[in-house]
């Protein structure tokens, strides 16, 4: 039966096109003054709450820190009870974002799991990770891991809309390697509509579909189900700010998609900055 993957929740919400890591960095035309935008989203499962997810961005002249944290709650953790916080940090520009390291911790009752990735001259992140866990078995290749952009990475560079253009709003494809896997997030423009959201937002957004496509570093098993999984769907507002690159940031409002148990959606309920 497909389902969406709970733990690729926040890349699917928060993922437009990054650029590629490891690029040579061209002149910085990041903002001249910092910045720091803080957001909140709740998450239902057929309209019931099961949990939360913050995303937190400050931009300083050339680069950027960027912070999440994820929390299931309610009857939900009886069940699937999982924490995961993350950090990243690196150089942007309107051209695209170099990282310089990703640091996220998962844990889910007794177990648990870091990872770490440190980015070199060249743009190629080296994996850490405690508990260890085997790369080999399911490799990923050298090149396939330059081309992705760790997952909050490419989360600020969605943010920061360094790839959208009036055709296109939604971006195209968003690369990311999270250490282990390789993927892609694949975007398609469908529309705007009229959206509102009560005491945060009422105007027109983009409507756009997202579709999560596996490249490596996943069971052949799996790779196998992910090509069924259903698309997932978001909204999208512009934002005027001059501390972005381009003058304006791209905000997801919602996001939704189906499982083989029902609907989940992740909504916007707070928005500082």
């Amino acid at each position: 039966m497909s389902r969406l993957p709970p733990q690729i929740l926040l890349p699917l919400l928060l993922l437009l096109t990054p650029a590629q890591a490891g690029a040579e960095k061209p002149p910085s035309l990041a903002a001249a003054h910092s910045s720091r935008l803080s957001l909140q989203y709740s998450i239902a499962f057929w309209t019931i709450p099961f949990g939360r997810t913050s995303f937190e961005v400050r931009l300083s002249p050339g680069g950027y820190a960027t912070s999440s944290h994820f929390e299931t709650s309610g009857i939900v953790s009886a069940f699937w009870q999982s924490i995961i916080d993350a950090t990243s940090t690196g150089t942007i520009s309107a051209q695209g974002i170099s990282p310089t390291l990703y640091d996220s911790y998962y844990r889910r009752g007794s177990k648990h799991q870091r990872v770490r990735l440190t980015y070199g001259r060249d743009g190629m992140p080296i994996t850490y990770a405690d508990p260890l866990y085997t790369l080999n078995k399911y490799p990923v290749s050298d090149a396939q891991k330059k081309e992705g952009l760790d997952p909050l990475g490419a989360a600020t560079a969605v943010l920061a809309g360094l790839s959208s253009s009036p055709a296109n709003p939604c971006g195209t494809v968003a690369a990311v390697f999270d250490g282990r896997r390789r993927y892609n997030i694949e975007f398609t423009y469908l529309r705007d509509e009229p959206v509102k959201l009560e005491g945060l937002y009422s105007g027109s957004a983009h409507l756009c579909q997202l579709h999560y496509n596996q490249i490596a570093g996943f069971k052949p098993k799996i790779l196998k189900e992910g090509r069924a999984l259903p698309p997932a769907y978001a909204w999208v507002a512009d934002f005027p700010d001059t501390a972005m690159p381009i003058g304006r940031y791209l905000l997801p409002l919602k996001l939704w998609a189906a499982t083989g148990f029902g609907t989940v959606t992740a909504t916007l309920v707070q928005k500082n900055g």
